[in-house]
């Protein structure tokens, strides 16, 4: 807790603990230990509103009362915010990092996790999007399951993308069919008071995409000819450059592109990043005229930026801040209350918000917990969220009682959220299981060759591949949780059907091939239509809340 350790030099979003990536892991008093003044936004001529990996985290956090603002707090901060500049005559931007999806029910409800989340997206007046590895997983397992391949086609068809009008930008990112951009290459930002800003979008050197899109060297793409005559084209009438880069502020990519940018249009452009995927606050320098700034996730940060404009030569003065994702903050952040932060543009939203919710019925009470289950708690604990979904949960709803032995394995960045105590709605299933992933199986395993995977699956470098899933999250400390859990002891003589879920299938695959020296028995999908989230819901179904228990005389 805070309380014990601190609250640091909060520059993390888990302000109190260098190894925790999120506020939710290690520091529940957070809100009521080390919340300080909320910052006194500097407005600059330019100035940058930025949310990065939503991860459809729009709608508030019931279990953490102090993280309160949904994305329609965010819309009116602006809002309020454009306000306060139009009478400086300065210019206002609202820009988004991507990962939008995967994380609540708005998103994993759908096979193409934006069905429903999209529309609601549209209400949020951005002026430039940037694509994130999220929208980029496959999952139709490469066309051999019903379904979109990936969130990004299911965007593309429904006219998300084109509905932006250019500004959805995939600077490195094309179509594998027909090597065209998915979204603009980049685009010319135009402020009300004159300002302009050329803004790119990238997305770092991603290998693990769906098989719709290919991503560009990230190295090769600032040495294309597209990105010199953009930077030469627009660069002499632009008072800036911006890059949207789902990227850590510390990635080396950052330092590429600036390179490649500074090749072009000198040392003395004012150049903007604002990076994300890291999940977690930061700021760095890169050199007098440019700086990177990434600002948490999943709305516990509105990021802001600003700089002036300034004569040819002169060193702009870069400013950022992050304003904590709480309505009191803010509103006061805009020197306004929280009963009058919400302006109209942030109330279309909220309504778009929860009439989507209220369709999906989220608010749907399941049953209870009876305790309170951490996502990183060991395993050996009573509080282990993991022991309780390997061991208890999986068994009870996804396996068959047709007794034949069943074994199921799967990677920790599956469940990414805390099962709290108490009534347990259907948003909290898709909230700590947010990726809906569809099970395979694999029959007649011997149970020696499934220890052995186990360990190979737990073992050196495997632990960096699993945690691609939690979008660069730090790591997790080693006496926490394994990489991979499994639902139980095995007899090393006796066969299994092995059961896994499609998003760990390459590594689980691939690792048994080697084991066995053959090649594997066929592969079934699984109970069609059960996937890594309903089992919650199908759980909690069977757990009743307290006051609907019978007792017994």
């Amino acid at each position: 807790t805070c309380a014990k350790l601190g609250c640091g030099q909060k520059d993390s979003t888990c302000s109190c603990d260098d190894t925790c990536s999120q506020i939710m892991n290690c520091c529940s008093d957070y809100g009521s230990v080390c919340r300080g003044p909320a910052p006194k936004l500097k407005l600059g001529d330019v100035n940058l509103v930025v949310t990065t990996d939503l991860h459809s985290w729009v709608g508030g956090r019931k279990h953490e009362p102090y993280l309160n603002a949904t994305l329609a707090h965010a819309v009116s901060l602006v809002e309020q915010l454009r306000i306060l500049a139009r009478e400086q005559k300065r210019d206002v931007f609202f820009l988004d990092n991507g990962d939008i999806n995967d994380g609540t029910g708005l998103s994993a409800t759908a096979q193409d996790h934006v069905d429903s989340l999209a529309p609601v997206m549209l209400h949020a007046p951005y002026d430039a999007l940037n694509i994130g590895n999220h929208e980029l997983y496959q999952l139709n397992s490469k066309g051999t399951e019903p379904g979109q391949a990936c969130a990004i086609t299911a965007l593309r068809d429904s006219g998300y993308i084109a509905a932006w009008g250019g500004r959805y930008l995939t600077s490195n990112v094309v179509w594998a069919s027909s090597k065209e951009p998915v979204g603009s290459r980049y685009t010319v930002l135009k402020g009300e008071f004159g300002t302009n800003l050329l803004t790119f979008g990238f997305l770092y050197n991603m290998d693990d995409h769906c098989d719709a899109v290919e991503v560009e060297d990230v190295n090769a793409t600032v040495h294309s000819q597209w990105f010199t005559e953009a930077l030469r084209a627009h660069s002499p009438s632009s008072h800036g450059i911006v890059v949207l880069a789902h990227m850590d502020y510390r990635d080396e990519l950052v330092d590429v592109i600036l390179a490649g940018i500074r090749s072009v249009v000198g040392l003395k452009m004012p150049v903007q990043f604002l990076t994300g995927h890291s999940h977690i606050r930061g700021w760095r320098r890169l050199d007098n005229f440019a700086t990177s700034f990434e600002a948490g996730c999943k709305m516990d940060t509105v990021g802001f930026a600003s700089f002036d404009k300034v004569a040819t030569g002169d060193v702009p003065d870069f400013y950022h801040a992050d304003i904590d994702g709480n309505t009191a903050e803010l509103a006061s952040s805009a020197n306004t209350t929280k009963a009058e932060l919400l302006l109209p543009e942030g109330e279309n939203f909220l309504i778009a918000l929860r009439a989507a919710e209220d369709a999906l019925h989220l608010g749907e009470t399941l049953g209870c917990s009876a305790k309170h289950y951490r996502n990183w708690a060991p395993l050996d604990q009573d509080d282990s969220l993991w022991a309780y979904y390997a061991n208890t949960v999986l068994p009870a709803t996804l396996f068959e009682p047709s007794g034949r032995r069943q074994w199921a394995v799967m990677g920790t960045g599956g469940l990414s959220y805390d099962v709290y105590k108490g009534p347990f709605s259907r948003n909290d299933a898709y909230t700590t299981s947010p990726f809906g992933n569809f099970w395979f199986t694999l029959k007649g395993i011997v149970g020696a060759h499934l220890q052995e995977l186990l360990l190979h699956l737990n073992g050196g470098e495997i632990g960096i591949d699993v945690r691609r899933r939690l979008s660069g999250h730090v790591a997790t400390p080693e006496d926490r949780v394994p990489n991979y859990v499994a639902t139980g002891p095995l007899e090393e003589a006796k066969t299994y059907d092995l059961i896994y879920c499609d998003f760990d299938s390459d590594r689980v695959e691939g690792l048994l091939k080697q084991i066995l020296g053959s090649v594997l028995p066929s592969r079934l999908q699984y109970r069609p239509g059960s996937n890594t989230s309903s089992v919650l819901v199908d759980w909690f179904r069977t757990q009743p809340c307290p006051h609907e228990e019978h007792t017994f005389v």
